[in-house]
């Protein structure tokens, strides 16, 4: 249930309870999407199927090792480790991840035929400056990377290996 809505120039902000995380989480609902279908979109972003979740723990790996790899090339790496207390492999329980993720916002906007989508943005112990943000339409994956507001009916080129759906097996 979404509660504490209030008016701005471009969406209403309100707060829903995350299940996942355990926490309350904002909402921002666009102008054009009504709060009926943000609540739909809420329940789907408070269950995701299993396979969802594997895309998504999948993704996060792959981004997390990219984004150390790079903080190494400016010898931040090891700053950036200590604050995720845990080794990183590509051969890890990649849903441990998620503990380095803290939601800022789920963000709806108008669904031009009704389908259920969304745009979720955390911030990240390994990705300080931009965060993750993830996309999903009808219960499919269709953006996991560092933060652009996407919405879910932009197009993603299967060929941006910046978006880490691109980069996991589908």
């Amino acid at each position: 249930m979404i509660i504490g809505l209030q008016d701005s120039r471009f969406w209403r902000e309100g707060k829903f309870m995350n299940t996942f995380f355990r926490k309350a989480m904002q909402i921002l609902i666009y102008n054009g999407a009504d709060v009926d279908y943000a609540e739909k979109c809420v329940r789907d972003f408070n269950s995701p199927s299993d396979e969802l979740l594997n895309k998504i723990y999948s993704g996060l790996l792959l981004h997390c090792i990219d984004s150390l790899n790079k903080w190494a090339e400016i010898d931040k790496r090891d700053e950036i480790e200590a604050k995720l207390n845990m080794e990183i492999s590509p051969f890890m329980d990649a849903s441990k991840l998620v503990k380095c993720l803290t939601p800022a916002n789920l963000s709806v906007r108008e669904s031009p035929d009704g389908e259920i989508g969304w745009q979720a943005e955390f911030d990240c112990l390994w990705e300080p400056e931009k965060g993750i943000e993830i996309v999903v339409l009808g219960g499919e994956l269709l953006y996991l990377g560092s933060f652009c507001d996407n919405s879910p009916w932009d197009e993603f080129p299967a060929d941006d290996m910046s978006n880490y759906v691109n980069r996991i097996c589908k």
